[in-house]
């Protein structure tokens, strides 16, 4: 900026994204408000208390997080274990839509954070005994929207009933969308914006 002679902004990955979200949802008007805005992609699994801030526009504190893998790295590494193109997201879910199995998983949750390292071990153990690979990739989808659902409660108990926005990669599945919009409305980002945070910092 300096040797451009052009002005210099500071902003985070996060508000990045959460603007990008609030910009493609159509729901900028947010941003004068406190929410909940939920990041969740290859590289992070991040639920995110948003309120405005008179210096950045909006300030994002991190509320809720996976322990270990991201929703996005287990979706991958699944997705690995079946053969499916990297990245594997749209290709699981593909698959996943083939299943006529009727799984309810139960998250494992501290606080209003999730571990999902085990869910890539219980998919592989259910490969190994036999279930279809379509069975396996609706298992998984159906572990991380029972994460997201725990850590949504989770997150509305302590913080109160405040907006939901849901952003990154791992939210344009179809699959989880529906049962989330189901479960507590919210918006979301269209896939163009849910994954590319560039729009965002343009907005900010």
């Amino acid at each position: 900026g300096a040797v451009l002679g052009v002005p210099t902004y500071f902003f985070t990955h996060q508000q990045g994204h959460v603007m990008a979200a609030l910009t493609g949802a159509g729901c900028l008007e947010l941003r004068h408000r406190p929410f909940i805005a939920f990041h969740v992609s290859g590289g992070t699994t991040d639920a995110l208390l948003v309120e405005p801030d008179p210096d950045c526009i909006i300030r994002c504190r991190v509320v809720g997080h996976s322990l270990d893998l991201k929703a996005g790295q287990l979706i991958d590494r699944v997705g690995g274990m079946l053969s499916l193109p990297f990245p594997a997201g749209p290709a699981l879910e593909r698959l996943a839509a083939q299943s006529s199995a009727v799984y309810k998983p139960r998250p494992t949750l501290k606080g209003c954070d999730c571990h999902l390292s085990g869910v890539e071990n219980q998919c592989r153990d259910r490969l190994a005994k036999g279930d279809s690979p379509a069975d396996v990739a609706r298992f998984c989808l159906d572990s991380v929207c029972a994460a997201v659902v725990g850590m949504t409660e989770a997150v509305l108990a302590e913080y109160g009933d405040l907006p939901l926005v849901y952003a990154g990669g791992v939210m344009s599945n179809g699959i989880l969308k529906q049962r989330l919009t189901d479960r507590f409305g919210g918006r979301f980002a269209p896939p163009t914006y849910s994954a590319d945070n560039a729009a965002g910092i343009a907005c900010l």
